[in-house]
């Protein structure tokens, strides 16, 4: 409750331990959102500080009985009250035992399941198991996709790629499926933001694709968020917002 004695928004994010997770929890956190996450680290030092984030579940979103524990505990955390946002932000993107780039040769079909466990099919779990509190809002869906996910990257996997353009494609069935019911479902796809998955070259070799001439920040990642799961994008349904400063043009 708000001092005033109104519910406050209640948002649910995967991948909060770092980078546009990190950052997403802060900018909902500024504007008195109550906070559940989840991540593959236990409770981070930031979640015991924020009053507004109140919280957090170990999950392994590859493991579907661990999702199906977030599910069930996020459900009896929520209760009758509405959720306002789920926001699908966690991926993995493993690299070789060199830190190089895993192609469709070379990536292991052991990695290609796991990624897609948590870059796809834990997204649409979740906003399943969660269908009931989402219609109560109601609420609304960001995915997170990646400017990977529409071209060949120097440095993201193949099956990181593939399974984020299945995200986006997925973003567009869910806008339509989910719309019917008064749910919003919106990806955004970021470009070269400055956070701990990017390879060491990246800056360096990217760089003279964008544009604008620089690396984006998580906040600029986590405004959009925001944006998506506000009333100022009601009428927002079904789109993917490019946040790599002109990067993909």
């Amino acid at each position: 409750m708000t001092a005033g004695g109104e519910l406050r928004p209640t948002l649910v994010l995967t991948g909060a331990s770092r980078g546009i997770g990190h950052a997403t929890v802060k900018r909902f956190s500024d504007a008195g959102w109550r906070i559940l996450t989840c991540s593959r680290e236990d409770v981070p030092e930031a979640c015991k500080r924020d009053p507004n984030w109140t919280h957090h579940i170990p999950t392994d979103l590859s493991d579907p009985a661990s999702l199906e524990r977030f599910v069930d505990q996020a459900g009896a955390i929520i209760g009758a009250a509405p959720l306002h946002a789920l926001v699908n932000n966690a991926a993995i993107s493993p690299k070789g035992p060199d830190g190089t780039r895993l192609d469709s040769l070379s990536t292991p079909m052991a990695d290609w399941h796991q990624v897609f466990g948590v870059n796809f099919f834990a997204p649409i779990r979740l906003a399943r198991g969660l269908i009931e509190e989402l219609k109560k809002g109601p609420g609304t869906i960001v995915n997170v996709t990646s400017i990977a996910g529409g071209r060949v990257h120097p440095f993201a996997g193949t099956a990181y790629a593939t399974s984020k353009a299945a995200l986006a494609s997925l973003t567009r069935e869910m806008a339509y499926d989910f719309g019917r019911l008064g749910i919003r479902v919106n990806a955004i796809a970021p470009g070269e933001i400055r956070t701990a998955i990017l390879s060491p070259d990246t800056e360096a070799q990217m760089l003279p694709e964008i544009p604008m001439g620089r690396l984006g920040t998580p906040e600029e990642v986590a405004k959009t968020i925001y944006f998506l799961c506000s009333d100022q994008s009601s009428y927002v349904n079904g789109a993917e917002i490019h946040i790599n400063g002109g990067q993909h043009v």
